[in-house]
């Protein structure tokens, strides 16, 4: 009995995260300027996610001050003064020492990490504006 549970639930799971990412055409702007990703962005609980490197670079942070850990799964940034943590599957993150609780966690899918970007642009100092009729996120870095 509990294995029939246990393929129902995992059937589930599959079916709600495949939903997640149907028809969610998003655009995401930096400072006018579309983000250009090979793995287009989607919506995972309500947030918009896109591949780590895509949001990064596109907010000014170059690629030597990316660091991707394939053994943790974990990304770290240091670029102009500020230090941000994620790790897939986990809902904490850092900025320099302080500890948020993320409200959609990093994940793979497309051999691509995705990361939820208001909180990547927030982190780096950026505004993030999100506009329901034409599903794009703004965002304005100084």
């Amino acid at each position: 009995m509990k294995k029939r549970y246990s393929v129902i639930i995992l059937a589930l799971l599959v079916l709600s995260g495949s939903a997640a990412f149907a028809g969610d055409d998003v655009t995401v702007l930096v400072n006018g300027k579309k983000v250009v990703s090979d793995v287009p962005a989607a919506i995972v609980s309500d947030r918009t996610m896109l591949p780590f490197r895509a949001v990064f670079n596109a907010l000014g942070v170059k690629d030597d001050s990316i660091k991707w850990d394939q053994n943790s799964r974990s990304i770290e940034v240091n670029s102009g003064g500020k230090y941000i943590f994620l790790a897939v599957g986990s809902p904490g993150a850092l900025i320099g020492d302080t500890l948020i609780t993320l409200d959609a966690v990093p994940y793979i899918e497309n051999s691509r990490t995705f990361v939820p970007v208001r909180f990547v642009s927030e982190a780096l100092g950026a505004n993030v504006k999100w506009d329901e009729n034409t599903r794009t996120v703004t965002i304005t870095k100084k």
